[in-house]
Order: C-alpha cells, then structure tokens, then sequence
C-alpha cells in the first residue's frame, strides 16, 4: 500500500491568510498516511513551543502519524529559520543549533504520534536568498544527538530531486566545473545515504515543473528532463541495496510560478497530482508526501475546491 501524506506549516498557512489551527484541523479530517511538521528554530526562539505543541497535541489526539523536521532548516522560504544574527556557516551557530536540535528532540520523542525525525530538510542543496547549504559534518553529529536521544525511530534526510542539468548544478553544494569533470561532485543524494543507517529514509523532493523569471524579467516555465523518474527509481534501488529506504518527501501539488499567479497557474493543474502520484507509486515508492497544502485550502477558501478535491480522489484511490 502506498502512504500519501502532505506537509504543513503554521507560517505557510498564515501567510495565505488562513487561521493555522482550523487550516490544520481540516487537514487533519482528511486521514493522511503522514503529515511532516517543522521545529522551526526562529518560531521557537521567538514565541516559545505553543504552536509546535499545539500541532503535535492535535495530531496525537487524532491519531495522525507525524515526520518532524529539526534543526536551522524549515520547510518553505526562506528555507533557514534561524534566529536573529545567526549564519549557519559560523561554528558557533553551528553548535548552538545541535543543543536546539537536542532541546527539541527530548520535548516530543515521548510523543505517539511521532514516526521519524528529519534532519534539517535538503541541507546539501544551496537554498534560500543567500544560497547558504549546510556541511556534511554538521549533519552527521546532528544525526548522531538525535539517535543518542533515540534509539527506535528512523531518520530522515532529504534532497531536491534532479530536475535537469542547470538547475541541478545551481542547486547542488558543489559549483566547481573541474570538480564535476573529474567526478568529484558528490550527489546530494549519495551524500545524504552516506549518513543513514540501515531502515532509515532518503527523501526525494520531486518537482516536474518549475518557473522562473528570465534576465529580461519575463516568465518562463522549465519542465523536468525526461529521466526524472527514472533518477528517483535509480536511487530507491541503491537506498534499498544498503538496507535503506526512499520516501518522496515532497511532490510537486502546489504550482511554482515565475511570479505569484493571479490567475490560473501555468506549472500545474488539479489533475496533474494524481498522474505524479501514479507514476511515483508505479516505480515502488512506498512513502509519498504531497507539497501545497495550505495551498489548497487558500483556493477553497477562495470558492476553488478543485485541489482539495484532486487531493481527496488520491487518498480515496491510492491510500
């Protein structure tokens, strides 16, 4: 049976200007497989864990199986949620973040709900406005606090997928040419296998369409290289030979446009979740995490049920 799950973040939700835990409570009565949460290390700084506890209380309460994300990281831009004054490249932050990292892992490990940990979320791809990315040796001792912490939950470390060559060479923290002629460039996802143990998870972020503003500042819409899917079955097949497993962490069900859209979004439709669904399901993913929820019920709100509806006829067929 294949898990479908989807993401969700209090900021995402109340920056479409949606009430985060009514937003939550509908997803919730959904009945995803998993829903993947984020420790965002800037709201905890800054208000404390009400939020965080809140989500968590909810989804235990609902019986709902939970992937929490810790660390600098957090889903959605600007992708690091650091507090105020801190650089992820600096030692000193560094170390701080492996005590928050601890900090959060004591406060829920005791939580049911609870399935898995994700360790920061692609940290081996440049992201964010300052096109930061996070060194192997960070990763591994946070990798290394949470399972002294705990022994029985797999982790979870995640990369953007490949989508084509430009984009996986803006995105990948290996930007010397000579180093990728040579075959020195490491792929995020190797680099990520290279830190899990054997039943933990390499999440895949799988986007099939992408746009972009051009230098002339017109909108332009990129489609992924034909492979794409056939790079995500290669890497189930190497995770599965060293005793692992591959999860998509996020598929692509929220457009991704140049500019917000105004009107109907060119990059996806309603329809095109079920057919990425299907086709990831077909090549033997086990664990499928849709990307765009508060996003969809932004557009119900708005008197468009189309998404929710798309979502729900995937979860009636596939879950």
């Amino acid at each position: 049976m294949t898990v479908i799950g989807t993401s969700f973040a209090r900021w995402r939700a109340e920056g479409r200007g949606l009430d985060y835990r009514a937003a939550f409570e509908r997803i919730l009565a959904m009945r995803f497989g998993m829903l993947r949460l984020s420790a965002s290390w800037l709201e905890i700084e800054q208000s404390g864990y009400e939020h965080l506890d809140w989500l968590l209380t909810a989804a235990q309460r609902a019986r709902q199986p939970v992937l929490l994300t810790l660390g600098m990281k957090a889903m959605g831009w600007p992708e690091f949620y650091l507090p105020a004054g801190l650089n992820p490249n600096d030692r000193a932050a560094q170390r701080r973040a492996i005590v928050h990292l601890q900090e959060v892992a004591r406060r829920y490990r005791d939580n049911p709900a609870l399935v898995a940990w994700q360790i920061e979320n692609e940290p081996f791809n440049r992201s964010g406005p300052h096109a930061w990315w996070l060194p192997r040796s960070l990763i591994r001792a946070e990798a290394e606090a949470v399972r002294a912490l705990d022994r029985d939950r797999p982790l979870v470390i995640t990369t953007f997928a490949h989508f084509d060559t430009g984009l996986d060479r803006t995105s990948s923290r290996h930007q010397s040419t000579w180093k990728r002629r040579l075959g020195l460039a490491v792929p995020a996802e190797r680099e990520a296998l290279s830190l899990l143990h054997r039943g933990d998870i390499l999440g895949l972020d799988v986007y099939p369409a992408i746009g972009w503003l051009d230098p002339g500042g017109l909108a332009q819409l990129a489609r992924a290289a034909p492979d794409q899917l056939a790079s995500v079955a290669r890497w189930r097949r190497i995770a599965r030979e060293q005793g692992k497993r591959l999860w998509v962490t996020e598929a692509q069900a929220e457009p991704w446009e140049a500019r917000s859209p105004t009107g109907e979004p060119v990059s996806i439709q309603p329809e095109a979740i079920g057919r990425l669904v299907n086709l990831l399901a077909a090549i033997g993913v086990e664990t499928i995490l849709l990307w765009g929820s508060e996003y969809w019920l932004r557009r119900a709100e708005d008197g468009d049920p189309r998404w929710v509806d798309a979502v729900s006829l995937v979860l009636k067929t596939l879950a």
